[in-house]
């Protein structure tokens, strides 16, 4: 957790930087600083208003080494910076659509691509608890962010990768998917009515539902305990309705009747979590909620 202080410590003071140097009017001369062949041609494909305010922060600076730490910081600082996106993707990069076509986009052809759908947080599906200790795994080699459309029942994906340990985390590929060949597929059909439909919610929540939440005092203490289905509707936070941003760290999803949702915020500690079960008549039944 220190470390990640530090880290949020140091983009923090970056972003200050960014502010000041954005607004400073005067000019250096391009003589006496030492041409980078990437920086120009990146300068040369973006436009002012393809700008994002990280890339101030890092338009003359390496990257912080912890940044290829914890995917999660990786990933939030392409999210947010179009020049860290264009030196973190191996180009050509390789597409496969839904249909079976097969292209490449080169770095010419690259526009910016929020992972996060512009949210400051995502939902990552878990098979259970234990498995969420990999989103804090800093030897992890391979990282999909996926995009899950819950009404056109598509899902997208990016492949992120890295050699070693000590490499670079880059963008590798990009490829769409039918739910059909999704492992949960039948729990996200199940979800998209759930998270629309109040009268669903009412017949697939557990009565009582076992209830957890942080103390005021202290997030490291927990006060459990069980509510009824009308105060669930007084306690329920507001879910996804339309795309689910999960990013998978190497979970695998080998028990099709059990989902832990878990919504978690990138930049701070906001975290919902929401344990979803199968019964022997295939019916879903959330089971447990913890703020």
């Amino acid at each position: 957790m220190k470390g990640k202080r530090v880290f949020w410590t140091l983009i923090g003071c970056l972003l200050i930087v960014a502010c000041l140097h954005h607004n400073h009017d005067s000019k250096e001369s391009s003589d006496e600083q030492q041409a980078d062949p990437d920086e120009e041609l990146t300068d040369s494909i973006l436009s002012e208003a393809d700008t994002l305010l990280l890339d101030e922060a890092f338009k003359d600076e390496l990257l912080p080494d912890s940044v290829d730490q914890v995917f999660d910081d990786f990933l939030f600082l392409f999210d947010n910076s179009n020049r860290v996106q264009r030196r973190r993707i191996h180009f050509p990069l390789p597409v496969d659509e839904l249909n079976g076509n097969h292209y490449e986009i080169q770095q010419s052809e690259w526009s910016h691509r929020s992972m996060t759908l512009g949210q400051d947080f995502c939902t990552v599906l878990w098979n259970s608890r234990p498995q969420m200790s990999l989103a804090n795994d800093t030897a992890l080699l391979k990282a999909r962010v996926e995009h899950i459309y819950l009404h056109s029942r598509i899902v997208e994906t990016f492949e992120f990768e890295r050699d070693s340990v000590a490499a670079p985390w880059m963008l590798a590929a990009k490829r769409a998917v039918s739910f059909d060949d999704y492992p949960l597929h039948e729990f996200l059909d199940f979800y998209r009515t759930f998270a629309t439909d109040s009268t669903c919610q009412r017949r697939h929540v557990q009565n009582p539902l076992l209830f957890s939440i942080s103390s005021e005092d202290s997030e490291e203490d927990i006060v459990k305990g069980t509510i009824d289905v009308d105060q669930w509707f007084e306690f329920a936070p507001e879910i996804p309705q339309a795309v689910l941003v999960n990013i998978n760290y190497g979970q695998l999803y080998t028990n099709p009747n059990r989902v832990v949702l878990q919504m978690r915020g990138f930049s701070d500690s906001m975290q919902n979590l929401f344990v979803f079960q199968r019964d022997a008549l295939g019916r879903w039944r959330l089971t447990e909620f913890e703020n």
